[in-house]
């Protein structure tokens, strides 16, 4: 997959997972790199120093602030993969990820059943193991929506 298909996948990913989210009762509010900064990437910001603190920490900004009715708030990351399997670009970002957002959600869309995964990015990092989304404890998403959001998936990533 060249990296403006890749891109524009991720974007499709994310706009899906935000509306999921969204119906099932959350409100949902843009964070990560590059929700923030993109736009200013674009516009000439000069590019950030590789190995800085701060900058890594910016790279691997979660996607999303979700935040519940009852004000729990949650981080989450997404991320679109042709297959559940961690490979290794992914396996480098949840290690940079785990030093500054253990504790974030990183929602996984994939091609085949179950389309969306979900595990702590600790978890993750510790385990190796995703579960399918409404099995979560905290992110509660009711099965018959994330069914009715599985066919959006079919339709424009697969």
């Amino acid at each position: 997959m060249n990296f403006s298909n890749r891109v524009l996948k991720g974007r499709i990913a994310e706009t899906i997972v935000s509306e999921m989210l969204q119906e099932a009762g959350y409100f949902v509010y843009r964070f990560g790199y590059e929700g923030i900064l993109q736009s200013l990437v674009q516009k000439g910001l000069p590019k950030m120093k590789s190995g800085s603190i701060v900058a890594e920490k910016i790279r691997t900004m979660p996607d999303f602030i979700v935040m519940a009715k009852s004000s729990e708030v949650f981080f989450v990351e997404v991320k679109y993969r042709t297959s559940q399997e961690i490979d290794q670009a992914l396996k480098d970002w949840l290690q940079k990820a785990n030093k500054y957002w253990p504790e974030a959600k990183l929602l996984l869309i994939h091609p085949s059943q179950p389309h969306f995964l979900i595990s702590t990015i600790k978890d993750l990092v510790r385990t190796e193991k995703f579960y399918a989304l409404e099995r979560d404890k905290f992110l509660k998403v009711d099965k018959k929506l994330i069914t009715s959001y599985t066919e959006l998936v079919k339709k424009y990533l697969i």
